[in-house]
């Protein structure tokens, strides 16, 4: 069952947790840029799990400026009940296409992921878990970088320890993009002012209860 219409306004989440607890509204959010290839294969998977999880659920990929055939891919896509397919004039970035997505989706429930396969749909299950006991926000943290060069490793190390050098916002170590974000959490950074966005950053300024995952 797909999900119509705009988002719901904010209500208490714990209430509406209660509703909905079992089987939620889920949204997923996917920027792509030149991903057809990983899409073909993603897209099916994404859809297996979230039939079996979500009493209503969309999957919106955002094309941030793909100039391979992604277009014609997802044309065809979004004929199919649950998908929508969102076309940027041109490349913005990443932050940009993710806050287009988090902007359409409609779930009392988001979930954001890579078209890259590197967010196995498999453990979205494991977040609505979490989601369920409370959390307001799950998101993924890599277990190692054994698959990066060592320059690349001291890179992120380094990038994090800045982040983390201040005392007032925390941003959590090797925590991607692929989370889970109640819709409480999903209005207060669209209500946001910033047109610049550090994603990462302002997934921790806006606070909330979150728990991660490997």
């Amino acid at each position: 069952m797909s999900l119509p219409g705009t988002p719901q306004a904010l209500a208490p989440s714990r209430q509406r947790r209660c509703a909905s607890e079992l089987r939620p509204r889920i949204s997923c959010v996917i920027p792509a840029l030149n991903e057809r290839e990983n899409l073909c294969v993603l897209l099916p998977c994404l859809e297996t799990v979230l039939v079996s999880v979500a009493s209503a659920w969309e999957v919106v990929v955002v094309d941030d400026g793909s100039s391979d055939l992604t277009c014609e891919l997802m044309e065809a896509w979004a004929c199919r009940q649950g998908f929508r397919y969102l076309q940027l004039s041109r490349n913005f970035g990443k932050e940009a296409a993710l806050s287009a997505g988090l902007a359409a989706a409609a779930g009392d429930v988001v979930v954001c992921l890579d078209a890259d396969l590197q967010h196995p749909p498999a453990l979205i299950p494991q977040m609505l878990d979490l989601w369920r006991e409370g959390a307001d926000m799950v998101c993924a943290v890599r277990r190692n970088r054994v698959d990066e060069s060592p320059v690349k490793r001291w890179g992120a190390w380094l990038l994090y320890y800045i982040l983390g050098s201040g005392h007032r916002v925390r941003i959590p170590a090797d925590a991607g993009d692929f989370r889970l974000l109640d819709r409480a959490v999903v209005t207060a950074l669209l209500r946001l002012p910033e047109r610049t966005r550090f994603m990462k950053g302002l997934f921790a300024w806006v606070g909330f209860v979150v728990r991660s995952i490997e």
